[in-house]
């Protein structure tokens, strides 16, 4: 077995879920998310593209997976479960091997938390595996595994430690490749290759690189548009170790800034900083969106935010790499020591030919707030 934790950690993750489950009514648990399964299997691979399903009772036996024949070798070899139900998708209907499996475990006149949320649950499976089983009264537990994996272990922080180093030396990468010329995609290509020298498996998002009025498109990807001086880029991606992320944004500009740029860059570097300061233990989770604003308040810029200020991650895959709490008003936690999320106050002035990425993975620890990168939160000067 390849896990990149203890058996008994695993283990202590089941048991945790379980005490969850029983606090919520539930005799059961079925999950698709290929994170969630991960997390408490260790099972990694793209092969969530096809139905497949973590099935938990409420006893203390072994889960069942069930999943495509192709997946059987990477169950026993990346993962600690012993037997998974193996589907060959050629002649068997998956949907109808999830039902039985759900009916092996005496669940099907249970009451089966489920997540309604899920990518990895279509609309078509869903509809049918209500119908394969009727007796069952299915709850929403979308988020139940992953309000578990918000305050993170020691271990689980070194790996984003490990993971944000990696980020920091791809960025350092891309910037030094910044000039006139170059194109978005090349930029892209050096992040993807120094995170890949350093040790980062695949992120949940590629890395997003975006220049001049492009640099206002926040979620866009690179293009082959080339660099000219004077040009806004933004930048952002993760480093990943045992799929934990580290996400990390900067800005920088090919040659001096305009006054206004700089004058916004800076504006967003304080801005950051006093939402850092604020993620401290015991804040609420709309804390840092507060400070932030209240910087840039100063020159009207909070109409130009353009998404929350952040939100809690940890282990992803594609296609994106959010946990549950939000760092916005109306989100109810309280940041605690072992809690990591972004902080990433973007802005985009379309209008003005601009856009402003700056983000940072954060840490909550007993003494306050620490990120993750090593780098400065000002505008990056490719001169």
């Amino acid at each position: 077995m390849e896990l990149p934790f203890t058996l008994p950690t695993y283990d202590e993750r089941l048991r945790r879920v379980r005490a969850r489950m029983t606090a919520q009514g539930l005799d059961g648990l079925v999950v698709t998310m290929p994170d969630v399964v991960n997390w408490l299997t260790g099972v990694s691979s793209v092969g969530y593209l096809w139905p497949q399903a973590l099935v938990i009772d409420s006893g203390d036996g072994e889960p069942e997976y069930v999943t495509r024949t192709t997946e059987e070798p990477g169950v026993h070899m990346l993962s600690w479960l012993r037997s998974p139900r193996v589907y060959d998708i050629a002649t068997q209907d998956p949907i109808e091997v999830i039902a039985e499996t759900v009916r092996k475990h005496g669940l099907d006149q249970a009451t089966v938390g489920v997540e309604l949320e899920a990518f990895t649950l279509l609309p078509g499976n869903w509809d049918r595996l209500r119908a394969l089983l009727p007796g069952v009264r299915w709850v929403d537990a979308s988020h139940l595994v992953p309000e578990e994996r918000l305050v993170k272990s020691a271990a689980e922080i070194a790996y984003q430690r490990q993971a944000a180093e990696m980020a920091d030396h791809a960025m350092e990468k891309v910037f030094a490749a910044i000039r006139p010329g170059v194109s978005e995609t090349a930029l892209a290509g050096i992040a993807s290759q120094a995170l890949g020298e350093a040790g980062s498996e695949f992120a949940a998002i590629p890395p997003m690189v975006v220049s001049g009025e492009r640099s206002a498109l926040v979620h866009a990807m690179a293009s082959r548009r080339t660099l000219s001086r004077g040009d806004v880029v933004c930048i952002e991606f993760a480093g990943v170790v045992h799929r934990y992320h580290a996400v990390l944004m900067r800005t920088a500009v090919v040659g001096r800034p305009s006054p206004r740029v700089q004058e916004v860059a800076d504006c967003v570097e304080r801005a950051t900083e006093a939402a850092i300061a604020a993620c401290g233990p015991g804040a609420p989770a709309p804390a840092p969106d507060d400070a932030c604003n209240a910087v840039l308040g100063e020159l009207d810029l909070v109409r130009r935010r353009c998404h929350r200020i952040g939100y809690s991650l940890g282990v992803a895959y594609p296609p994106g790499w959010l946990e549950p709490m939000t760092l916005v008003a109306g989100d109810e936690h309280v940041l605690a020591p072992g809690m990591s999320f972004t902080v990433e106050p973007n802005l985009h002035l379309p209008d003005e030919g601009f856009g402003i990425k700056m983000g940072d993975t954060v840490l909550c620890t007993p003494d306050g707030a620490r990120s993750f990168s090593r780098l400065p939160h000002n505008l990056h000067i490719a001169d």
